[in-house]
């Protein structure tokens, strides 16, 4: 079986190819990874795994400096929280000042809400205190949203918020900041041209040789792709996991509700509410714990 028609194999005889050519499935896959820019979280994701230089490149247009270096860059860094819902960072960068930067790109408008925002800063912060440590150690941090839309709608080019003193009129300098960038500016600037490298999926057609020659490299190698398709494997099923999860968990709440207005409007217990319904007897405890 021959490797797929365009891309580069990797020369070891040991070793079976690593794409089949004529399996269906892959080629979908194949193309699918081909398609994809920097501004699918999972492409990014991969791309900038370890990848200083390229953090780098995007950190020091994005904050309009020459000076910043990266000297550490980790991708789908999870923070749990034991009292709630944890988060898992796109990208995690640390400058060389201790500075982080959370970098997360979206496609859809509703994955870089305000309050998801102020939800990041926050569990950004939760990992470095511990019992008797100084509120002075913790580092400054940026939450950095990466947008394909104007997602706050003033038509700007990128927004820088921070938090203010209103009856001053000054900033109230926690070093805590956020900021977006507006997707839809593809202006002859750094950052306009930064955003079209963003959109586009043609490592030829982008502006970087930095970040297109990495970009060259995910896509022209057999084993790299191979790897592509494989997350992208594993992002769907993971999807498909969680929309059922959802599901389930909003039926559960919804016969749920409908068993308590049944038992107020009836004045009937819960197990009769329940045998009305046509709950099986099997999920009653499920939900006598729940109301």
């Amino acid at each position: 079986m021959k490797a797929v028609k365009g891309l580069k194999t990797i020369n070891n005889n040991a070793n079976p190819p690593l794409l089949p050519k004529d399996d269906a499935h892959w080629q979908r896959l194949i193309a699918k990874v081909q398609a994809m820019t920097l501004m699918d979280d999972i492409f990014f994701n991969c791309f900038m795994e370890d990848d200083t230089a390229a953090m780098q490149y995007v950190l020091n247009i994005i904050m309009e400096r020459h000076d910043l270096k990266v000297i550490s860059v980790k991708t789908q860094y999870a923070v749990p929280n034991i009292y709630g819902r944890g988060v898992r960072f796109d990208v995690l960068a640390i400058d060389q000042y201790g500075r982080e930067y959370n970098f997360e790109v979206q496609n859809v408008s509703s994955g870089a809400a305000p309050k998801r925002a102020r939800y990041n800063i926050d569990m950004l912060d939760l990992r470095h205190l511990k019992a008797g440590d100084d509120f002075d150690d913790l580092p400054e941090t940026y939450v950095i949203f990466i947008t394909a839309k104007d997602v706050l709608g003033y038509g700007l080019p990128i927004y820088h918020i921070d938090r203010h003193i209103n009856e001053l009129g000054i900033k109230f300098d926690d070093m805590a900041h956020i900021i977006y960038v507006n997707g839809e500016n593809t202006s002859a600037t750094p950052l306009g041209m930064l955003m079209q490298d963003f959109q586009n999926a043609d490592p030829a057609k982008m502006h970087s040789k930095l970040l297109a020659d990495k970009m060259k490299h995910l896509k022209s190698l057999d084993e790299e792709v191979c790897k592509m398709c494989n997350i992208v494997e594993e992002y769907v099923a993971e999807r498909l996991a969680e929309a059922k999860a959802e599901a389930k968990a909003e039926a559960t709440n919804n016969t749920l509700n409908s068993i308590k207005n049944l038992m107020k409007n009836t004045h009937w217990s819960a197990e009769k509410a329940m045998e009305a319904i046509g709950i099986p007897k099997s999920d009653y405890t499920q939900y006598l714990a729940l109301l």
